[in-house]
């Protein structure tokens, strides 16, 4: 069984603890738990990265080609299964100053490549909140196309007297059109850098495009965000309103606070007559804070800026307020013929989608003074 399945076992299990200790109104003692309940849930993370790059090492093999192509692929994939190569394998063109990433330029990839290095690049810690995973994504085979939704639902069954007959009506419907539009990036990487670097830099690019793709697709997605006209809130209480009268109550049952890093620190530090906080700490995952039982979404300020001192709060449901269109998700491919005169492998990562508003009643836009 993998580590990580057996940690998370134990979650379970001290959650299910944690949760009838508070029922009891042992709330110290439930408290007093939250440490191990994150310790456990930092272990699980650091069990799963490793998993995961265990697998990734083992299924990270290029794609070979043709006969003719055999020469070319052979010398590059000895490099990604960390085979040795000879020194004529070695002799490829290396002048500094090529696009991409090559070892003769130090800032291009030679810090890679020292006698002695650690054996893994070092990645700057940053928000990666996917808002994609909180909308309907809806999987695509054509470029464009229409998705058909319920006009009104406020229909009603209409009365009828024995033996007459029931009256007859219709049904309206909607449609949404999508028409996905292509993104991508190409990273050249010197073959000579390839075969000297220990640092997994491959790995690191790969992850470095699933980077960019989440830091474009949550720019698509606020701005459709702040196509909502905002309404004013003086205090928190209107996010109650929201909750309670704005917002569908089916809606309000499944829905979420997104709000950025300004506005979440002015709710995480209001506190009640009694001195106790207006947010809870969300006992599945300890590092989240939730108002009214909703999960608070916290973005960057400058994915999410201030209107001077007021912060944006949108209250809904993503789901039901954007579709994610998309057509085959995040794609990665390898190249060797493709930089072949600059003695060059290009990594390329090609993602295909659109995103729409659906239902504009879904979520609610409101700007909270924070002064």
């Amino acid at each position: 069984m993998k580590k990580s399945v057996e940690l998370k076992k134990e979650l379970e299990t001290l959650r299910n603890e944690i949760t009838s200790l508070k029922d009891s109104g042992k709330i110290e003692e439930a408290y007093a738990k939250l440490n191990g309940l994150k310790d456990l849930e930092n272990r699980i993370k650091e069990a799963e990265t490793e998993e995961a790059l265990t697998a990734m090492n083992k299924g990270n093999k290029a794609p070979l080609g043709t006969n003719e192509e055999m020469d070319v692929n052979r010398v590059y994939n000895k490099v990604l299964l960390g085979k040795s190569i000879t020194e004529e394998e070695k002799q490829f063109l290396n002048a500094a100053g090529t696009p991409g990433q090559v070892e003769a330029t130090d800032g291009k990839g030679g810090y890679l490549v020292p006698t002695e290095q650690f054996n893994q690049i070092k990645e700057l810690r940053r928000n990666k909140v996917e808002l994609k995973v909180l909308c309907n994504v809806q999987p695509v085979k054509s470029l464009k196309g229409t998705m058909p939704i319920e006009k009104d639902g406020t229909g009603e069954l209409i009365a009828f007297e024995e033996l007459n007959e029931i009256n007859k009506s219709d049904i309206d419907f909607a449609q949404v059109a999508y028409n996905v539009a292509d993104y991508g990036d190409i990273i050249p990487i010197s073959n000579t850098l390839l075969a000297d670097e220990t640092a997994n830099l491959t790995d690191y690019i790969g992850k470095r495009f699933t980077k960019k793709a989440i830091n474009t697709e949550n720019k698509k997605i606020v701005a459709i965000l702040k196509t909502l006209t905002p309404k004013p809130a003086a205090d928190y209480t209107v996010i109650n309103t929201a909750l309670n009268v704005d917002l569908d109550p089916e809606i309000s049952a499944n829905a979420i606070i997104i709000t950025n890093q300004t506005g979440f620190n002015f709710l995480d530090n209001l506190t009640d007559k009694q001195g106790r906080p207006l947010l809870d700490v969300n006992l599945q995952d300890t590092t989240q804070k939730i108002f009214k039982g909703r999960k608070i979404v916290v973005l960057k300020d400058n994915l999410l800026p201030m209107n001077t001192t007021k912060a944006p709060v949108f209250v809904g449901d993503l789901s039901e307020f954007i579709t994610f269109f998309d057509r085959e998700g995040l794609e990665l491919a390898l190249s060797t013929e493709a930089g072949f005169t600059k003695n060059a492998t290009y990594i390329r990562a090609i993602e295909r989608f659109d995103i729409k508003k659906v239902d504009a009643d879904a979520m609610v836009y409101l700007e909270l003074a924070t002064k």
